[in-house]
């Protein structure tokens, strides 16, 4: 279970100061939780801020309390750096903090060893209150996570009979709704997804099938499972 080792606030003696890094590639929204870190009324203390995982894997010798990961980071993914850290930091809580919703992406971030998972649209307050949660042992999501995380159970994905070699079952899925005259924010709303999430999965499926158009892939895919 992550637990802080600093000292308690004075203000507060139950409650501890905690160290907290941040691994974020984009340097506003870095800015913004260095911001949040630095708040007084959070007891928080810098701890590292990092725009890439192999600089924090290198320089996180500190052990902080918690590190906020986004999961889109270049070279090496936040999912990747989790998964090499969590082993060698078992007092260290390791929440994302990214825009993906997509439920084989938090499947996989808490797998690889994340304490938590927050949408960059969560509130400053349900940040900082994550955080705390997260060093003391809690798993913080956000609720549009919750929620979909217990849907996914109570409603598990059918598989496709439909598929196309060398896509996974969720950029079939996509493509079956296309091909059924959905477009993407209906794809999007249908498979509980944002709609960012689905252009990404879009831009894979093209490369894969070498197409540049969703008419295209949609072509492609019907001519392969018909």
């Amino acid at each position: 279970m992550p637990a802080s080792i600093s000292a308690p606030d004075s203000a507060n003696p139950t409650r501890r100061i905690l160290k907290v890094a941040v691994v974020e590639d984009d340097p506003t929204l870095r800015l913004f939780i260095e911001k949040l870190i630095q708040k007084k009324d959070n007891d928080f203390v810098p701890a590292g801020s990092f725009d890439s995982a192999e600089k924090a894997v290198v320089l996180l010798k500190d052990k902080p309390d918690v590190v906020i990961v986004d999961l889109e980071l270049p070279g090496v993914s936040g999912v990747e750096m989790i998964k090499q850290l969590s082993p060698h930091m078992p007092g260290t809580a390791f929440v994302v903090l990214t825009i993906h919703d997509d439920p084989e992406k938090v499947f996989g971030a808490l797998r690889a060893g994340a304490h938590g998972y927050l949408l960059k649209t969560a509130k400053p307050s349900d940040i900082a209150a994550g955080i705390r949660q997260a060093s003391e042992g809690g798993a913080p999501l956000s609720q549009d996570i919750a929620r979909l995380l217990i849907q996914t159970f109570k409603e598990p994905v059918k598989a496709e009979k439909k598929e196309i070699p060398g896509l996974t079952p969720r950029e079939s899925q996509i493509l079956e709704r296309l091909a059924k005259g959905m477009a993407p924010k209906e794809v999007a709303h249908d498979l509980s997804l944002s709609y960012e999430t689905v252009r990404d999965y879009l831009k894979a499926v093209y490369q894969k099938l070498h197409v540049r158009s969703r008419t295209e892939a949609v072509i492609k895919y019907l001519e392969a499972t018909q």
